[in-house]
């Protein structure tokens, strides 16, 4: 008999989210011997915000479970009072599309107490909601740091880049999950020498202008702009290499990028640059930096699209440039900023190992199918 048992918590519980940040500062600190973590605010926002999927959260807690417990919505015991969280899982269950996945599944246990099953029962739990919920698709992530040295490796059926064979690929091959994709962490140290930065917005600006201008800002989106950055999300929703998960293209409108920047300024701030075709006013691209407020220094560059018409003009380079140019006066903290791109998307992986990016993690995307 387990000396431990799995609770699901309810939106809002405050301590779990302390609890599961505590987790993750010490998963990262043994992994990248740093702190990457999510501050407990912006985990509280990222929980709070269910219109386009419903976050779950699972934790194993010490001793037996609790006889005849309050019930959460995925069946398992509510979790209660405070204590220590000996491993956890996350997971999100799309509502608007991709309905047939349970999405972001990241899965940590607590140093001190793995091999003792935790993970499994973790697993256990969220195979059957997944299957209760009618997803046919699990799809959950692994990280690993880039210099680790490994007599294996592991590749999807792609043939696009490689993991280590660590405990962490060892347990998603034992649960049965496939690698679907191999994702690059890579890392641009701040600030950019300006002197770069203008050198390489102004070769850009020999394609594109005068054919675009650029437009940014820092804050939420303002309501013009709306359409236009949904219209660049669902561009990236469909173009960005997605390896052999089963990812289908999204569905975005106005008041879904006002519900996400709603929240992302609960927790940090966007600085966005859109660039826009001069004779149409027409959206051709789109960057979008995100700096958490609690971890100001190491901001994190999310979404970058291009339209597929409009490529060829160094729009991808322009806009980061003009963005990183605005980081630098709205954020002059800033020390490093992380972003994550396919293995195979060579073409953005060029723009940023020409703006000084470095690879500095790898991200392993693992897909099963539910029969």
């Amino acid at each position: 008999m387990p000396d431990f048992h799995v609770r699901e918590v309810p939106p809002g519980t405050r301590w779990a989210y302390e609890r599961l940040h505590e987790l993750e500062v010490a998963v990262n600190l043994e992994l990248f011997g740093e702190d990457q973590t999510r501050s407990p605010e912006r985990l509280l926002t990222e929980y709070s915000q269910e219109r386009t999927a419903l976050k779950g959260m699972l934790v194993v807690l010490a001793g037996p479970a609790p006889t005849d417990p309050a019930r959460g919505r995925f069946g398992l015991p509510a979790a209660g009072e405070p204590t220590e969280i000996l491993g956890a899982a996350e997971f999100a269950l799309p509502l608007l599309d991709n309905t047939h996945l349970m999405d972001d599944l990241f899965l940590q246990v607590d140093a001190d107490h793995r091999r003792r099953g935790i993970g499994t029962a973790l697993w256990r739990e969220v195979r059957r909601i997944a299957a209760e919920r009618d997803r046919d698709t699990i799809l959950g992530w692994t990280e690993h740091l880039a210099a680790t040295p490994a007599a294996e490796w592991v590749r999807p059926a792609t043939g696009e880049g490689e993991l280590p064979v660590d405990t962490a690929t060892r347990f998603a091959q034992a649960q049965g999950l496939s690698l679907a994709q191999v994702e690059r962490q890579s890392r641009l140290e701040l600030p950019v020498p300006p002197e770069r930065l203008a050198a390489l917005r102004a070769e850009a600006e020999a394609l594109a202008v005068p054919g675009y201008r650029l437009v940014s800002w820092v804050g939420p989106v303002p309501e013009d702009y709306l359409d236009k950055v949904a219209r660049m999300n669902h561009v990236l929703s469909t173009d960005a290499p997605t390896g052999d998960i089963d990812w289908r293209p999204e569905v975005w409108d106005a008041e879904r990028v006002r519900t996400l920047s709603d929240w992302e300024h609960q927790s940090g701030t966007g600085v966005y640059t859109l660039a826009v075709a001069e004779a149409t006013g027409e959206v051709a691209g789109l960057t979008h930096i995100h700096c958490d407020h609690t971890h100001a220094d190491r901001p994190e560059q999310w979404n970058t699209s291009v339209v597929a018409e409009h490529r060829g003009h160094r729009l991808g380079l322009l806009v980061k440039t003009a963005n990183l140019e605005l980081l630098a006066r709205t954020y002059p903290q800033a020390r490093h900023i992380d972003t994550w791109n396919a293995d195979e998307n060579q073409h953005m992986l060029a723009i940023n190992i020409a703006l000084g990016y470095r690879l500095h993690g790898l991200t392993g995307g693992w897909q099963t199918k539910l029969t």
